[in-house]
């Protein structure tokens, strides 16, 4: 087995692919060209973005503790850190925009999103990730860790049937309530999308030197099938009310990483060590780009920029600020 500080190259060039997929899902490309392409460009491809960034967490952090290591605290510290950091500048445009008065009930409402909800809409990753850690390592250390991906599978289904098949569950006695409850969308990311995909990172662990390098791109495109199919049906049929987790996505992630880490591509260390660097500032920093695009052309030429247009320079934006200010 490979030393874990050994940088997997096609990894984290597949996180700023995921991050850029990210800002797709926040500006709807191609939506005003067309909204059948609209819908996959910004609902359905991008989708694969978050759960990736949560596998690969997972992924990592168990290969630390099957070394031997113990990086709970240190990645606890890191996040909340990170977390702590960009929500304040957040907070600030939360504060500026929506032109609160009453600072006390400011902070309260601040202080209760940043412990569930996530300081701002995208900033719902911190506090799932940080359950997925604290949760998966409570299993660990009470040797229960055989548990941690039945568990993981067993909390996605519900997830899944309150996103993918909304229409056909809201009415069932027990999955009913539970789908229509006001608080089910973040119950639903904390606890049912999180969790399973970063304890999915172990499932990786214990499967990647199991699935040889020949059988992977059959199932990667198995996987694939499965989950355009799954797409088709429950939007033909009207089954869902988001495509956001869907049960084909589950293996579609699962295999693409397992295909990244069987070919690392080491060669390419450089721009794989820029893009890690790019993608965690382009997942952080899109949504105040986007507010300071967006308002700046209203504000010069009074009327809405292009869904299209918008996507492009963010992304634009997003990958050449970090290099300017790494030259400094």
């Amino acid at each position: 087995m490979k030393d874990y500080k050994e940088r997997v190259c096609s990894v984290d060039l597949f996180r700023y692919i995921c991050a850029v997929l990210v800002i797709a899902i926040h500006t709807d490309p191609l939506q005003e060209i067309n909204p059948e392409l609209g819908f996959i460009a910004g609902n359905a491809i991008p989708r694969i973005g978050v759960p990736f960034f949560f596998i690969v967490s997972g992924y990592f952090y168990f290969q630390k503790i099957r070394q031997g290591e113990k990086p709970f605290w240190q990645y606890l510290r890191h996040l909340l850190v990170i977390y702590s950091l960009w929500s304040c500048l957040y907070f600030v445009i939360i504060f500026v925009k929506s032109g609160h008065r009453n600072i006390r009930r400011f902070l309260a409402k601040s202080i209760v999103n940043f412990i569930w909800h996530g300081s701002f809409y995208h900033f719902w990753f911190f506090p799932a990730l940080i359950f997925a850690l604290c949760f998966t390592t409570l299993l660990w250390k009470i040797k229960c860790h055989r548990l941690i991906i039945p568990l993981s599978l067993i909390m996605y289904i519900p997830g899944c049937l309150g996103c993918a098949y909304y229409n056909l569950v809201k009415t069932l006695p027990i999955l009913g309530p539970l789908v229509t409850h006001p608080q089910f969308k973040t119950i639903r990311r904390i606890f049912m999308m999180g969790f399973p995909f970063f304890a999915g990172g172990y499932l990786v662990l214990k499967l990647r030197d199991k699935i040889s390098r020949k059988k992977i791109p059959y199932l990667l495109i198995i996987s694939l099938i499965i989950w355009i199919a799954e797409l088709l049906l429950v939007v033909r049929l009207d089954f869902q009310d988001s495509i956001v987790t869907t049960f084909g996505l589950y293996p579609l992630v699962i295999c693409t990483l397992i295909i990244l880490l069987q070919n690392p591509l080491p060669h390419l260390r450089k721009p794989a060590a820029a893009c890690r660097k790019i993608a965690s500032f382009t997942y952080y920093s899109h949504p105040a780009i986007i507010l300071l695009i967006s308002y700046t052309y209203k504000t010069l030429l009074h009327k809405t920029l292009p869904n299209t247009a918008l996507f492009l320079i963010t992304a634009i934006f997003t990958f050449l600020l970090p290099w300017n200010w790494g030259r400094r």
